[in-house]
């Protein structure tokens, strides 16, 4: 199964979203299982009810962000 790469990045109003170029879809990223400082990622909950699961990373990365997370 492919590696779908992703763009993370924040809307005006601050909120986290989610773009799949190949899926074309955008939606807003509800929750991030890791969301501290130290350690970020994990599941990703999408507003469209989809799961992505990223990698944790080791610290709160910068955003925008294009990253490569698998389908739950």
């Amino acid at each position: 199964m492919p590696v779908p790469e992703i763009m993370l990045r924040r809307n005006e109003r601050g909120d986290l979203l989610c773009y799949v170029p190949k899926k074309d879809l955008e939606a807003v990223v509800r929750e991030v299982e890791f969301d501290q400082e130290d350690r970020w990622g994990g599941t990703l909950s999408l507003a469209n009810g989809e799961k992505l699961y990223l990698e944790p990373l080791a610290a709160k990365p910068a955003i925008p962000l294009t990253v490569r997370v698998r389908k739950l």
